[in-house]
């Protein structure tokens, strides 16, 4: 069932989900601080690989992307939580595509969204194909991913990008008179709904991404050689899982005031990009794995 209107809203709030504490860094060359929520300034997302929030590694040469392991095979999701008083409209792309729609996103503000009310936490699983349904957010290989499988690879594969979106103030049809102030602040910064939606030749790019998966300057060019014969990951069609929403009015502002980006990459991709990826033996230990025994499947 398509929506209505260009935006969504989480029925409910997910349960709230407690952030791992942060892993201790380290001054050894190639060893990045981590972290696992990467925050704005009306929201903050932070990445879950099967229910374990998943560390975040800044960027080696200090830009504003984070870095985040990936594991074949395994489902993840984002949770985003909104950290302001106010309603807040949440773009998201995942290699490239708008996760509503799954078509390419041009992170433009007249796109599908998600709208969260004040302070709610939300937990994104995968990709929506209905009011009622997801396919959830899988690991593969580039080769078995979504937007390969639809013809839409492009380059943004291996990234995630979260934008926020202020809600418009209402318009003011007052002309206040010349030296009158009182209607100033009221005025500043509002659009008339008729130019709040961004056209399409008015629409931010992604930015372009060249050879190394996004990757551009001289250090693509570095890394390009260790990464040719290693698999690089995707997100993939994952099983179908129930997830319902609602339908919201929303008229956003024309820019986005947060873009946070995450890069997912095996173990060897961010090795190659000069991150040292590091075990955490407890949340090993703590979900049942290496050498322990897990569920039954039925």
């Amino acid at each position: 069932m398509k929506p209505t209107s260009n935006t969504f809203r989480p029925l409910q709030a997910a349960l709230a989900l407690v952030a791992a504490g942060a892993l201790a860094g380290s001054a050894e060359a190639r060893v990045y601080n981590t972290d696992t929520w990467a925050d704005g300034r009306l929201v903050d997302v932070q990445v879950r690989v099967e229910n374990g929030a998943a560390p975040l590694y800044f960027a080696p040469d200090g830009s504003n992307r984070h870095y985040v392991q990936a594991f074949a095979g395994r489902n993840y999701s984002l949770v985003v939580r909104n950290t302001s008083g106010e309603r807040v409209a949440v773009l998201i792309a995942v290699d490239g595509l708008n996760v509503v729609n799954g078509e390419r996103s041009r992170l433009s503000s007249n796109e599908q969204m998600y709208v969260l009310s004040p302070y709610e936490t939300a937990n994104i699983r995968g990709w929506r194909t209905s009011l009622d349904e997801v396919r959830k957010f899988v690991f593969v290989d580039e080769e078995r991913s979504y937007a390969e499988r639809t013809g839409q690879a492009n380059g943004d594969m291996g990234w995630i990008r979260v934008l926020s979106f202020r809600e418009q103030r209402p318009w003011l049809n007052v002309a206040p008179r010349r030296g009158d102030t009182r209607y100033k602040d009221d005025l500043r910064g509002a659009i008339p709904e008729a130019e709040g939606r961004m056209q399409a030749d008015e629409a931010p790019q992604a930015a372009p991404a060249p050879s190394a998966r996004g990757e551009a300057g001289p250090m693509a060019k570095s890394i390009a050689p260790q990464m040719s014969n290693e698999s690089v990951p995707g997100t993939g069609w994952g099983e179908r899982s129930r997830d319902r929403i609602g339908t919201t009015s929303f008229n956003p502002e024309r820019r986005a005031t947060d873009h946070l980006i995450v890069r997912y990459e095996y173990a060897s991709g961010l090795r190659a990009l000069g991150i040292e990826v590091r075990r955490n033996r407890v949340q090993e230990r703590d979900r049942g794995e290496l050498g322990f025994a897990k569920p039954p499947r039925w």
